[in-house]
């Protein structure tokens, strides 16, 4: 992997907050003021952040985003906002431990996001669950959730939703501590690796070792080499959403051989 490569790049198309990541990656150094007010001056009153496909709704999955993206820059969990934002999350669980949007979003949502479909639900839920067992004070939340996707996991680990909502899952399982869901989903996900992009290999191996799974876990060390045979002659790591997110993948990637 040419490290200084896909540092320069990022230096030289990253945005201030990709700066500030990237920074962090780098030096371990808490993001400036300014990079954290600029950080979040889209939050929302309560806690959460908009989609761009509905503008002033208080979205689940971009609000997940965002405190992945304030993880990364070195943001404490315990800053008041990320507080709001974990807060929102948990006040928006449904009595069964599923998180799902607002189903008067249905004609404006996309398909992961889509309210009444149990794919986007169980994706939701997984990606809720994970952060709110990541970065909360409170587990219950979290336990909830863990135990609504559990009720949908077969044997042999692959469930009725999106590949990416298996490690999530199974980043949140083991963050519980509740290790025999997550070996059935890692299972599985060992089966699917090569169908993987670049962005997709680095956000399993980051959700996965935030999750406290080992750096020699095989699915880990398998993930870690397709993602550094990806690598562009320039430094970066392409996306599956366009090359205006090359940046964003490439510091995924970096994120990803930090935590090796």
């Amino acid at each position: 992997m040419n490290q200084r490569a896909a540092i320069q790049f990022v230096r030289e198309r990253g945005n201030p907050s990709e700066q500030a990541r990237l920074t962090f990656l780098l030096t371990g150094a808490r993001p400036s003021p300014e990079s954290i007010q600029q950080f979040f001056q889209d939050q929302q009153k309560d806690g959460s952040w908009s989609p761009f496909w509905a503008p002033g709704y208080s979205g689940l999955d971009t609000t997940c985003f965002h405190l992945a993206q304030g993880e990364q820059m070195g943001i404490s969990a315990n800053e008041p906002d990320m507080v709001r934002a974990a807060l929102f999350l948990a006040q928006r669980q449904r009595l069964d431990g599923a998180f799902e949007e607002d189903e008067a979003v249905t004609n404006l949502a996309p398909p992961w996001a889509k309210p009444g479909d149990l794919a986007a639900q169980l994706y939701l839920t997984a990606n809720c669950g994970f952060w709110l067992a990541t970065l909360s004070q409170t587990q219950a939340s979290a336990q909830l959730a863990a135990g609504y996707v559990r009720s949908f996991l077969p044997p042999d680990g692959h469930l009725p939703t999106y590949l990416h909502a298996h490690w999530l899952a199974a980043g949140l399982f083991s963050c519980l501590k509740q290790i025999e869901p997550a070996e059935r989903l890692l299972a599985y996900l060992a089966t699917r690796l090569p169908d993987l992009s670049a962005s997709s290999l680095a956000w399993l191996t980051v959700t996965l070792r935030l999750a406290n799974w080992p750096a020699t876990t095989s699915l880990i060390v398998q993930a870690a080499s397709l993602l550094k045979q990806q690598q562009q002659p320039t430094g970066n790591w392409q996306s599956e959403d366009g090359p205006e997110q090359d940046v964003h993948a490439t510091l995924e990637a970096l994120r990803a051989f930090t935590l090796l």
